[in-house]
């Protein structure tokens, strides 16, 4: 009787957590915002693979060296560790001082392969920091951040990419597609807020709040890459890090990455922004993915 009775109650557990599943689950659906409901509609196409993109502060170059990996660290925003990723983009601002910036504060790149991130925590159509530090127009910032979280939808990141520009190439650029196109392709009415909240800010052209971090897909990981298994195609940095012959071989030889260094001169970090860009979009072209 003993062992009939563990089993019935094991069987009563599995119910239960099926039953608690299956709840959790029909939540979500019913629950789902409108953005989320929008991606995950089988009209919305996703693009071709785009790499993702880690940026951080140079300084932290010798610390990622030395654990050969990507680690991910407390944000102060969801408030536990993660690592930040954003599709085909260096949208991730390091610290912008008003003077020169020294070589340790400006910012480097580790360019992935999409697969690098296979379970985001979240994903959302814009850099979420920005959003919560209130850098966002209040025709968005009014809006729940939760909303538009779709790391439950296969395949995400790209989706977003394909229904508010079309392809990686326009993506990459920032080139959304018009109101009319873009209204008149999915077929959108007066509740469809977010997702024309969305459209509107990838539009913003003159809101130097935004920047490119309107609309620059971003995962947020709460794993440790190892860079020896999960290996960068490529590692941006200023050009004297590079210059380092230890360094450049590590790049080399441990991550199996192609090492691409920019110049420096007395300049703000924010200003090397457009020598970044430069250098990934040519990078793109090599491997054929614009």
């Amino acid at each position: 009787m003993g062992v009939l009775k563990k089993l019935a109650t094991e069987a009563s557990g599995y119910r239960l957590r099926f039953a608690l599943t299956q709840a959790h689950s029909t939540w979500r659906r019913v629950m789902a915002s409108n953005f989320q409901d929008f991606i995950a509609r089988n009209s919305v196409v996703p693009v071709t693979n785009l790499p993702l993109v880690h940026t951080t502060a140079s300084y932290r170059l010798d610390g990622i060296k030395t654990a050969n990996a990507i680690v991910p660290t407390k944000c102060d925003v969801f408030e536990t560790p993660l690592s930040y990723f954003f599709v085909g983009r260096p949208a991730y601002k390091v610290h912008e001082g008003d003077g020169e910036a020294e070589e340790w504060e400006l910012p480097c790149c580790f360019i992935f392969e999409y697969e690098a991130v296979k379970n985001p925590e979240r994903v959302f159509p814009f850099d979420s920091g920005a959003f919560a530090r209130k850098r966002m127009p209040q025709y968005v910032s009014m809006m729940p951040i939760d909303n538009f979280n779709v790391a439950d939808t296969p395949n995400a990141p790209l989706k977003i990419v394909g229904a508010y520009f079309g392809d990686a190439k326009k993506y990459v650029k920032g080139q959304a597609k018009e109101v009319s196109t873009f209204q008149g392709e999915f077929a959108l009415g007066v509740f469809d807020a977010e997702i024309k909240a969305v459209h509107r800010l990838a539009l913003e052209k003159h809101n130097a709040k935004v920047d490119d971090r309107r609309l620059s897909v971003e995962l947020q990981t709460a794993e440790t890459l190892d860079l020896r298994v999960t290996r960068p195609i490529a590692v941006v940095a200023p050009m004297p890090y590079f210059e380092d012959k230890a360094f450049r071989d590590h790049v080399l030889n441990e991550w199996k990455a192609q090492p691409i260094g920019y110049p420096i001169s007395s300049l703000s970090s924010g200003a090397y922004y457009s020598a970044i860009y430069e250098r990934i979009e040519k990078l793109y072209k090599e491997l054929k993915l614009l």
